[in-house]
């Protein structure tokens, strides 16, 4: 089956910061070069590492986030691989990059000679902090953009300091605004014919992590806090948050009126043979009548209410908790599940890699990596277009594998390729 993008060819000169961008529309079938500088991207270089594979090959974060790419390197600072990058600027539809508006400077890469290149250009620039303002020419690193955009006040628990989201957010979150602001720029331009600029902050692309935090000091002029998970409330809510179970984690969200709310936890606590007591009073009544978020705000702002209130709070979080103590979250789960209380396994990467979900919907995909000498499996895309399907075609390129292949098609006549070959610019 085509693509949904089997039509579009996307260069992709960014950094870490931006190669989760590049993914998505390969996966959708952009043909997407990725432009390395000479020593290759640096997350090449950035652990774990695939086994027995050579130090610029077994970056598992390169290999996970440049697959379906082909692959290039160009000294742009020499004046005639920036001709041959211009050249294939001109055979795009996109670029993506991550300049630094100094790198801009430097490299003469400028939207005037973007523009020339190719007029109806999308050009998409993914940085830290935006091209203008000034933290504009500030160097930035994911934590520093976790601090800055606030996320990590609210991330942890309250005795605790803040804490850096996992897994590289900051670059996914930007990733996937410019991949959505490049699709955006797209249909603009096939309906007018006009390129524009495309440009992403991942400082602003974090923000929205903040759900009503900002709302919240605006309005009510109150900060958020951390809570570790276990709601707004000054008080814990019994059946919300992270559980110690018999095998691990899970995360109950059994309160409100979420599925069957705290009444479904206590029909899943009966059903399972575990003696509570909450079906008796004082509970039976508090639990009917008072166990959402807003009846137990109202009560907590009682004087008279709110030391009984907390009192059995704390009785039933004391109940809560031995239940979920006695269980596998696998068991929980599913038994809750069949309930609507909402419960679900904090699962490691060996049980996602083992989920008899995931497998039957062919989620993982597999791919022969001859470059690497081996075959490895890949997680598979984020969304299923039935009608113009994610592929996996290709692993990450070795680096400067596809030099002579790509500069062919974008003109760049055979002297200058082997001119620019044998002085060690990298174009082989």
């Amino acid at each position: 089956m085509p693509g949904a993008l089997d039509d579009l060819r996307v260069i992709d000169a960014t950094g870490p910061i931006g190669h989760y961008a590049g993914r998505l529309l390969a996966d959708l079938g952009a043909d997407v070069i990725k432009v390395e500088p000479l020593a290759g991207d640096p997350a090449r270089l950035w652990p774990p590492f695939l086994p027995n594979a050579p130090a610029s090959e077994g970056g598992l974060l390169f290999l996970l986030l440049n697959a379906n790419k082909r692959g290039v390197r160009l000294d742009l600072s020499d004046e005639r691989s920036r001709e041959a990058f211009l050249r294939l600027v001109g055979t795009a539809h996109v670029l993506i990059e991550s300049w630094s508006p100094e790198e801009v400077y430097r490299l003469h890469l400028t939207d005037e000679a973007l523009r020339e290149a190719r007029p109806d250009l999308i050009h998409c620039s993914v940085t830290g902090w935006g091209l203008d303002g000034p933290s504009a020419g500030l160097a930035y690193a994911d934590i520093v953009t976790c601090a800055m955009s606030g996320v990590m006040q609210l991330a942890g628990f309250p005795d605790g300091p803040p804490e850096q989201l996992p897994a590289l957010q900051s670059h996914a979150c930007a990733s996937i605004n410019a991949a959505a602001g490049i699709l955006a720029a797209l249909l603009h331009r096939d309906a007018t014919g006009e390129g524009q600029r495309v440009e992403v902050s991942a400082q602003e692309a974090l923000l929205m992590a903040q759900e009503t935090a900002m709302q919240g000091a605006d309005i009510n002029g109150v900060d958020r806090a951390r809570n570790g998970g276990a709601g707004v409330l000054p008080v814990k809510m019994p059946g919300l948050g992270v559980y110690e179970v018999q095998d691990g984690f899970v995360y109950a969200m059994c309160t409100g009126t979420a599925g069957s709310g705290f009444a479904g936890l206590v029909r899943l606590m009966t059903d399972l043979g575990f003696e509570h007591g909450l079906d008796r009073d004082p509970y039976a009544t508090f639990i009917r009548t008072s166990m959402t978020t807003a009846q137990v705000t109202a009560l907590l702002q009682d004087p008279a209410q709110s030391g009984r209130v907390h009192s059995l709070l704390e009785e039933v979080e004391v109940i809560v908790g031995a239940f979920f103590r006695r269980y596998p979250k696998e068991t929980l789960y599913v038994q809750g599940q069949e309930r609507h209380a909402l419960i679900g396994a904090v699962n490691g990467p060996r049980e996602i890699s083992e989920s008899v979900q995931l497998a039957a919907r062919g989620w993982f995909r597999s791919i022969d990596d001859a470059g690497r000498g081996r075959t490895l499996r890949y997680p598979g895309p984020p969304w299923q277009l039935h009608g113009t399907p994610a592929t996996l075609r290709r692993p990450a390129p070795l680096l400067g594998e596809h030099n002579i292949e790509v500069f062919r098609e974008s003109g760049v006549a055979a002297d200058a390729i082997v001119a620019l070959t044998s002085d060690g610019s990298g174009m082989r």
